[in-house]
């Protein structure tokens, strides 16, 4: 007899649908933990570089500021030594009209360009003393203060950065204890051993001082020239200097020499100087030789001198921490993300929330097990100073707050790094800090 063999072929399709069904549901579940992974990788590593990129904008920011002070104050020793120029200017004329008043076709002529001068001078000494406060406070109240309250906020801002980048690139994200702990270092790093406040009165302003002295032009650094025969010199010498942080001062001077034998005799034709200062200093320029070459006229001019007291020394400034050593610096920001697994779509959630019945009559759940219940993304990014192209002298330049160079990159995480944020992230050791 023929057995009947129906169904037998619906056995094997079940098996077979079944089979179909785990492998969609592990392809699915695997997929999904891949993609939530790669997510919040992607936020953190967003969110670090983010972070890190604000740093380097304000210090970027603060190197414009340093750039701008600098700026003002050459302005300010260009107008003292217009000041002073032009009393040496007024001074040579008065005396030349002195002179000449005893030659018929010169008195005429030089006494008119006397008073024409006169009434210049009167001028620019009415008006360049207050651009000079002006601008001397410009930079003490508005820059330089700016510059210090940038440098304050842009650790509280990228702080503040971290939470709203990861959340735009993943809302689920939520920033671990552990990122707290790393920002407490970066913001220590930030506010005491990257940068500092160089202030006046302790020569930590020094490298400032010398910095505005090589940036004056030639007009305001030595005002110089003169002709010399046998036994007879013309020596005009002039120049501006900043003295003691708190002064910029001029002299210019004319003087003829007659140079006898053993001795030389100097007759002072024409001298003028200017001040603007906080406070008397008992400093001494180079005032482009002046005092040197013609110290007879100098004396005069120094005697003369009426300084205006609208000037509110040099500004305090932020610069790199020890600016001598030759290194480059670099200042790291790192962030840990956790993306919690009550938020991550499994396939146990959409087929069997309630878990598969075991043989021994209880229910065991499908869904994947976390370390710390959810996943997590560590990521570290960092600011450093580089040039966009190679100087024209071929040396290299170390990082400073006078270059807007600062940039940021993302970088490799650190083993300290890990095991600083393994806690955070349920683990007593992170297994990636024993490799090489």
């Amino acid at each position: 007899m023929r057995r009947p063999h129906s169904g037998q072929a619906s056995v094997l399709l079940l098996a077979l649908v079944a089979s179909l069904v785990a492998a969609f549901a592990i392809s699915f579940g695997v997929g999904q933990l891949v993609n939530d992974k790669m997510r919040l990788v992607n936020a953190a590593d967003a969110a670090a570089y983010s972070a890190a990129q604000w740093e380097a904008r304000s210090l970027n920011f603060q190197s414009y500021l340093n750039r701008a002070i600098v700026a003002n104050e050459v302005a300010i020793a260009q107008l003292v030594s217009l000041r002073s120029w032009s009393s040496y200017v007024a001074t040579v004329t008065r005396n030349g009209a002195a002179v000449t008043q005893w030659i018929p076709p010169l008195a005429a002529p030089v006494r008119a360009l006397e008073r024409g001068w006169q009434a210049v001078d009167s001028g620019i000494q009415a008006v360049a003393p207050g651009l000079e406060g002006a601008i001397s406070a410009w930079n003490v109240d508005v820059l330089s203060n700016a510059e210090a309250l940038a440098h304050q906020q842009a650790a509280i801002t990228a702080a503040e950065l971290v939470t709203e980048v990861a959340r735009a690139n993943e809302p689920r994200a939520q920033v671990l204890d552990a990122t707290r702990l790393l920002q407490v270092r970066n913001a220590s790093e930030w506010q005491n051993r990257f940068t500092d406040r160089y202030r006046r009165g302790g020569g930590d302003l020094r490298r400032f001082v010398d910095l505005l002295m090589n940036s004056r032009d030639g007009f305001t650094r030595s005002r110089r020239s003169g002709v010399s025969v046998p036994l007879l010199r013309v020596a005009r010498r002039g120049g501006t200097d900043l003295l003691a942080e708190r002064s910029w001062r001029g002299v210019d001077t004319l003087s003829v020499h007659v140079d006898l034998l053993l001795d030389s005799v100097e007759i002072p034709l024409g001298w003028g100087a200017a001040e603007a200062r906080r406070s008397a200093v008992s400093q001494r320029g180079e005032h482009g030789g002046s005092l040197r070459t013609n110290p007879a006229a100098s004396r005069r001019a120094l005697r003369a001198l009426r300084p205006s007291g609208l000037y509110r020394a040099v500004p305090e400034i932020r610069d790199i921490v020890v600016p001598s050593r030759r290194d480059d610096r670099r200042l790291r920001y790192a962030v840990a993300l956790q993306l919690p697994g009550k938020d991550i779509v499994t396939p146990d959630r959409l087929l069997m929330p309630r878990g598969i019945e075991s043989p021994d009559r209880g229910n065991r759940s499908l869904a994947p097990s976390f370390a710390a219940d959810g996943l997590q993304a560590l990521a570290a990014a960092e600011v450093y100073f580089r040039r966009p192209s190679g100087r024209v002298d071929g040396r290299h330049e170390y990082p400073s707050l006078f270059n807007p160079y600062w940039q940021a990159r993302l970088v490799a995480v650190t083993p300290a790094e890990r095991q600083l944020t393994a806690a955070g992230r349920g683990l007593t050791t992170d297994p990636y800090v024993l490799l090489p």
